[in-house]
């Protein structure tokens, strides 16, 4: 089993909807399941778009990174997302952060996330579920990047029970 991290966005549409669907979607393939907070938060590149709603879940797999990730898009696609503009607004992305140790450089995947260092949207969730740990190529632990990044343009935090499904 393979210790993974992945962060979720969403910012059109029923967004905490979106969010609940892919940690569901995500349990198909992760072990363990963990949740952070839910963060809403400004836009980042595009900012004439709606705030974000961002999170992150850990947990374990058997699944190699690329399944993973073909794994993720399918959720997103179910989430109604198609392509648009780079940084745009979306129902659903889903990125992984970090899958244990392992490094990947492709053109699609990208393992750490190659920006998560400088993104307060996605250390914040991150913190919440592995404070201490040292992501590849990072010099300090994610709750030392967080407090470096600082929370502006975080608005307003959620629990993580915000994401269990509706009874």
């Amino acid at each position: 089993m393979t210790d993974v991290l992945i962060g979720l966005g969403s910012n059109v549409g029923d967004r905490l909807a979106h969010l609940r669907k892919a940690v569901d979607g995500l349990r198909s393939v992760l072990r363990h399941v963990e949740v952070s907070h839910v963060y809403e938060t400004s836009p980042e590149g595009v900012l004439t778009q709606p705030p974000f709603l961002n999170a992150a879940v850990r947990g374990e797999t058997t699944e190699g990174p690329q399944r993973l990730f073909f794994w993720a898009k399918s959720l997103e696609l179910a989430a109604g997302r198609r392509p648009g503009p780079r940084l745009g607004p979306r129902q659903l992305d889903l990125d992984i952060i970090a899958f244990g140790d392992l490094v990947v450089a492709t053109p699609r995947l990208n393992i750490p996330h190659a920006a998560f260092a400088e993104r307060g949207f996605v250390l914040a969730p991150l913190a919440d579920l592995a404070p201490d740990l040292v992501l590849p190529g990072a010099e300090a632990t994610v709750s030392t990047l967080a407090k470096r990044v600082g929370r502006a343009g975080i608005e307003r935090a959620y629990p993580p029970e915000s994401l269990s499904a509706p009874r």
